[in-house]
């Protein structure tokens, strides 16, 4: 016969830590999907538009980008 160690009990979390746990499972997704978009962003204005990184967020960057593609 073998004998199976007693199985270890877990010591509840306190509220805060998974009020905590549940506040970065909801937001990690949208934090992760918008940086992304920025690192998307930068790797296409910056590295292949030869662009400065610092007109990535400019509106009127997107403005321009704007009337460039709805242009009569």
């Amino acid at each position: 016969m073998t004998d199976k160690p007693a199985p270890v009990k877990k010591k509840p979390r306190p509220k805060w830590q998974k009020i905590l746990w549940l506040i970065f499972k909801i937001i990690r997704v949208p934090v992760l999907a918008l940086l992304a978009i920025y690192i998307g962003l930068w790797v296409g204005y910056t590295k292949l538009g030869q662009q400065p990184s610092s007109e990535i967020l400019h509106i009127s960057t997107w403005r321009h980008l704007y009337d460039l593609v709805f242009a009569n």
